[in-house]
């Protein structure tokens, strides 16, 4: 397809933008150590997003040392920090606006218009910048003094090489908390007009050389921050007022979704093709809003933004994950193979993964294994062999799939075997979740690009270790992956010839067989696969009761923007919070410091914490236990060709971005 309209030019003042796509304010967290500059990696990593295709790249101001003192589990702890007053610092950013502009890209700063420290607009406990903590209000004449020193900010970052700035808005124009009653308290003209006097006394100074880009979300009305209350924010006829009074000032409009879960788009808070920010801006060009409309949250599909632009709902797009899946995304765009894109499974461990008990924060993209790796793939392949090999790959699961087709862009002769009629290993489970149509969308993109590679499938094929040594292949790869666990200890859970109990089976073998289920099902442990499936089943009408050891529900799953965080729930308090995304089903009940005892007749016994034997009742009992690898079987493989690799589950990976990460390794390495 050709994408015309997104990949066409853009003026914005005296600059002109190479097309319409621009990456937002949105770097993983592991790209910076502790160097108070921009490492190699920080700097590589911008580069490359220029010669990805993005026309606008942003990059935050994160200045301030105390951020690094703050909770692991916090955003700001883990990124970068510059010390700015260290003028061989600003040599590297000026460096990277160089390597930004030579892929013809424009380069903006993402910056917050803060007070001195100690100090806020309305006082209480702030955020930004990053470290302020509580606070007191400014003064009227603090306030003045600041937006002349915003104005020495902004040229400083211009006289670097930087194209414009990029401003959050919301925080000043939600009404929650804010006790001031002069001039810069009270009505949104007036709550937002030290933000506006800032950006206005820049226009004034930097006028058409320097982009001013606002972020904003088309409502919030749950307010912004630590503390959020119901009707604490602002709604669409405020945001709208915000758009009337920044005409001429602000030059792009950045949209994003109306709360944190929303905005960090998952197959939890949203369906293709819904994107209420989009339809903002379809309102906003209507009704003739003159500032360029930026939509963002999820976009990632071409032809579905290049429909968009056509019928003027908006200007540009927003896109951080979408970059950050594929390295080739623009190459593809250029090229018109949108279809070759690799989608983005919107599970946000760009962003981070947190996992309890304050384990270590961790960055990485599911379906890239590249991503973050600009400055150092080149020196970990440098010394790779390139002569074309015959290779065998046993397993058409996403691991076996992924090196398969790695390993033929390498040249090399593949055929990979897979012993059943599906392609796809324990992805196919996705296709029956409303949720998981992400990972749907993912499994038939490995699929259709086997079908391009020319990788020899073999179907309904399980070769032996002797039918494969015989073949004589230089490369072997096994992906056999892994079959579910059965939990020990829990007395009446098999029959007398070590059969499963008759209405007892696991998770992964109940998803394609659920309407043989009963009404009332009872689901042992309490994974992140059991909370999907206890969510999938409540959808299907089930009453669901999850049992678990730990001590809460989807222990082993990320603390944060996926399933952990999928809805604003309203609490009886009057405050609103980040909820999980199953406790949106009145059906499912879980219970947590249970461990199963016995599975009976239409019932589980359980003993809670303090001892206590309890039962409930139950038609159907599903086991999440876990998976156990297939490493014995794998390892039969080895020593059948001059190169033995195992990749996937069969070699402890256990998720998917494991499972790619693998899979590149593996085909370089032959």
């Amino acid at each position: 397809m050709n994408y015309k309209h997104l990949l066409q030019p853009l003026r914005v003042g005296r600059h002109i933008i190479k097309n319409r796509l621009v990456y937002p304010n949105a770097s993983p967290h592991f790209l910076q150590g502790p160097e108070d500059f921009p490492a190699d990696s920080y700097r590589a990593f911008q580069g490359n997003l220029a010669r990805n295709g993005a026309g606008i790249v942003t990059v935050a101001e994160w200045n301030n040392p105390d951020q690094r003192k703050g909770p692991p589990d916090m955003d700001m702890t883990h990124m970068q920090s510059f010390d700015l007053t260290n003028p061989a610092v600003h040599n590297y950013l000026s460096q990277m606006a160089e390597e930004v502009h030579f892929y013809g890209s424009k380069l903006l700063i993402s910056l917050t218009f803060g007070l001195p420290k100690g100090y806020s607009l309305n006082g209480g406990f702030s955020m930004f910048p990053p470290g302020a903590g509580h606070t007191v209000p400014a003064p009227v004449e603090m306030i003045r003094e600041s937006v002349a020193q915003s104005v020495k900010t902004a040229r400083f970052y211009k006289n670097l090489g930087f194209d414009g700035l990029s401003c959050r808005c919301d925080m000043s124009m939600t009404p929650a908390e804010n006790p001031r009653q002069d001039e810069y308290g009270g009505s949104l003209e007036n709550r937002t007009r030290y933000l506006r006097e800032c950006l206005t006394a820049i226009k004034k100074e930097l006028g058409d050389s320097f982009i001013i880009e606002g972020v904003i979300a088309w409502e919030q009305p749950d307010g912004y921050g630590f503390t959020q209350r119901v009707n604490g924010g602002y709604f669409e006829k405020d945001a709208v007022e915000f758009i009337r009074l920044t005409e001429g000032v602000i030059d792009i409009l950045q949209i994003r979704e109306n709360n944190g879960c929303t905005s960090h788009p998952t197959g939890y808070t949203y369906r293709p093709g819904e994107h209420p920010a989009l339809d903002f801006a379809a309102r906003m060009k209507k009704a003739g809003v003159k500032m360029l409309l930026e939509p963002i949250g999820g976009f990632q599909d071409p032809e579905e933004m290049e429909r968009a632009l056509v019928e003027g709902k908006c200007d540009m797009f927003g896109v951080a994950r979408g970059f950050l899946a594929d390295y080739e995304y623009g190459e593809k765009l250029y090229a018109g193979r949108g279809e070759d894109i690799v989608p983005c499974l919107k599970c946000n461990k760009c962003h981070g993964v947190i996992l309890p008990e304050n384990d270590p924060w961790v960055s990485v993209c599911s379906v890239n294994p590249v991503m973050g790796k600009v400055e150092r793939i080149g020196r970990m392949t440098a010394n790779r062999d390139t002569t074309p090999r015959r290779v065998a790959v046993i397993g058409g699961g996403p691991a076996g799939i992924r090196a398969a087709l790695y390993a033929a862009r390498l040249g090399h002769e593949v055929t990979l075997y897979e012993k059943t009629d599906t392609l796809g290993g324990q992805l196919f489970h996705s296709e029956y979740f409303s949720f998981k149509w992400p990972v749907w969308e993912y499994r038939n993109w490995l699929v259709s690009q086997l079908d391009k590679s020319g990788v020899n499938v073999r179907m309904n094929t399980a070769p032996t270790p002797e039918q494969i040594e015989a073949e004589g292949y230089y490369a072997v790869i096994a992906a056999l992956g892994a079959t579910a666990r059965i939990p020990d200890g829990i007395e009446g859970l098999r029959e007398e010839n070590g059969a499963l109990r008759a209405g007892v089976m696991t998770c992964l073998d109940a998803i394609p067989r659920e309407k043989e289920l009963g009404k009332r099902v009872v689901i042992v442990g309490g994974s992140e696969v059991a909370m999907e499936t206890a969510m999938f089943l409540c959808e299907n009408g089930h009453e669901v009761t999850v049992l678990t050891r730990q001590k809460e529900l989807g222990h082993n799953a990320s603390k944060l923007h996926y399933i952990t965080m999928a809805w604003v729930k309203h609490n009886p308090d009057g405050t609103a919070e980040e909820s999980p995304a199953w406790e949106r089903y009145s059906n499912l009940r879980g219970i947590v410091n249970a461990t199963t005892t016995r599975i009976g007749d239409g019932t589980v016994q359980y003993r809670d914490e303090n001892g206590q034997e309890h039962s409930i009742e139950a038609d159907s009992v599903l086991l999440s236990g876990g998976m156990t690898p297939l490493t014995e079987e794998a390892m039969a493989f080895a020593g059948r060709s001059p190169k033995f690799f195992a990749v996937g589950d069969c070699n402890f990976a256990g998720n998917l971005q494991v499972c790619n990460e693998q899979a590149y390794a593996t085909a370089m390495n032959i």
